[in-house]
């Protein structure tokens, strides 16, 4: 007469009990119930509840899991006993095999399942994080820089890996208009990351990325030998963390960081692979950002089709609502394209497109830079009295915040207006007031020298229109450029 198998949760039981190493004995004095009851439990003869099969499984110190695990296999195993039994039906030995084949892919599949399950897990668990650390962050912005570092110091709750997270998104948004600020908030981020607790390759990973924020901000302040430092250091701390990755970070902002780098650096083809690199890593949310700043280098190229193009592709993956900023650069980095391209009535419509989200959007250094492309778009019309209006005030507004670069490329633009009406008292009176800028911090030596040519060419009436355009393509390219060098006379 056959033998009745126990029923799955006592069998598991069994296995999980034997396993272990207990016996019945050890099993009733860990959890209080008689031997007799165990035994029962494990043939059948009482039935056992999944919740008390858990509870036993946990006083053996098992894992939460482990009865899933062993219930999945055992499931597996059984004969489906409502199935009808058919000629073609598998015999013994093959029905062995088929069963052996079963339990090998079901391994493979519980693998499979499990790891989408737990990282379905960590998604929603730093979802969570994520906005607790926004929390954090309201805290600490109203205050001084050194109480939100001795905050940091000193209560744990703020040596958080997703502060650090939150701390690189708002230095990359400050890095459009105040490299400072940009610094400032990126060295913070790496200060918490410094203090999170875990293994040391998951705290290197916040270290690394917090330091590609770090060589960003060094970008933006036109110290590109120092950028290249940090982000050397900042991936040799990335790789350090590999084994922690959990998929958490966005890998593709490195890639797309240091093209900007390499942008900056004129090495325009290694900054199109690299960001073609971000765009295979990156999610459909960041697609659009990456798009825009690829459109940046094909601008430099002075491939303008190719930019618009590129920006056209941006265009369907940027959601205004949630990311008014990046819609203002799409529409102003088109309109700037368009203008290259000679399509003035194209610039003008979304220049007002443009101006309407940065009035939105507050940012006084934006509507200086649509007001700036205005008065390129009005002097391609050939109001030159209009033009020279808003060029006088964008330079003021440049000055203002000592903005160097800016301020020479704007007066050069006047000055070329002036030239070409033989107004040369007012090209050397522009020449004048560019004194400051030779005081100023971050102009480099040659870029200096071209602007002490245009000046003495103006003091002695000697500048033509070309000599200020080619002084201004000069000064764009020189930027980042330290080794350029301006030749005063053009190439035959």
């Amino acid at each position: 007469m056959p033998r009745t198998p126990p029923p799955p949760f006592g069998l598991a039981l069994t296995i999980l009990r034997t396993a272990q190493g207990w016996t019945q004995k050890e099993l009733s004095a860990a959890t209080g119930l008689s031997r007799g009851v165990l035994s029962e439990y494990e043939t059948g003869t009482t039935e056992l509840t999944r919740d008390r099969l858990e509870a036993l499984a946990g006083a053996m110190g098992w894992p939460p899991g482990t009865v899933d695990r062993i219930l999945l296999g055992l499931g597996l195993m059984q004969p489906d006993p409502e199935a009808p039994v058919l000629p073609l039906d598998p015999d013994e030995e093959e029905r062995h095999i088929i069963d052996r084949s079963a339990a090998v892919a079901a391994r493979g599949m519980a693998k499979d399942v499990r790891a989408e399950l737990i990282r379905e897990l960590r998604q929603e668990k730093a979802q969570q994080a994520r906005q607790a650390a926004a929390a954090l962050w309201r805290r600490l912005k109203p205050l001084s820089s050194a109480e939100r570092r001795r905050q940091v110091i000193q209560e744990p709750e703020f040596q958080d890996p997703f502060l650090c997270e939150r701390l690189c998104a708002e230095s990359e948004r400050a890095a459009a208009s105040d490299a400072r600020r940009a610094r400032d908030l990126a060295e913070f981020a790496l200060l918490v990351a410094e203090r999170v607790s875990g293994p040391p390759a998951w705290r290197s990973r916040f270290q690394g990325y917090a330091w590609a924020f770090i060589g960003n901000a060094r970008r933006v302040a036109n110290d590109l030998p120092a950028a290249e430092a940090a982000f050397d250091h900042a991936w040799m701390l990335w790789r350090e963390g590999a084994p922690a990755d959990l998929g958490l970070l966005d890998e593709a902002l490195f890639f797309d960081l240091k093209a900007s780098l390499r942008r900056d650096q004129r090495r325009f083809a290694e900054a199109l692979k690299l960001h073609e690199r971000a765009l295979t890593l990156a999610k459909p949310a960041a697609a659009g950002y990456i798009l825009v700043n690829k459109a940046k280098v094909l601008e430099e190229l002075q491939d303008y089709e190719g930019a618009l193009a590129t920006l056209t592709q941006a265009t369907a993956m940027i959601e205004e609502q949630r990311e008014p900023r990046l819609a203002f650069v799409l529409r102003f980095n088109r309109a700037v394209n368009l203008l290259h391209l000679g399509r003035l009535a194209e610039t003008e419509a979304l220049l007002a497109e443009a101006r309407e989200l940065a009035v939105r959007l507050g940012n006084e250094l934006d509507l200086v830079r649509v007001l700036w492309l205005d008065g390129r778009v009005i002097a391609g019309h050939g109001d030159q009295p209009k033009a020279i209006a808003i060029f006088e005030q964008v330079r003021r507004e440049f000055a203002a915040r000592e903005m160097a670069y800016d301020f020479a490329l704007v007066s050069l633009e006047l000055a070329a207006l002036h030239r070409e009406k033989e107004r040369m008292g007012e090209v050397k009176a522009l020449a004048q007031q560019m004194a400051w800028i030779f005081r100023a911090q971050g102009v480099h030596r040659e870029a200096l020298a071209a602007l002490r040519l245009f000046c003495e060419a103006a003091e002695k009436e000697e500048l033509t229109v070309e000599m200020v355009r080619r002084l201004a393509e000069y000064l764009t390219k020189a930027r980042h450029d330290p080794r350029l060098r301006f030749e005063a006379q053009a190439e035959p």
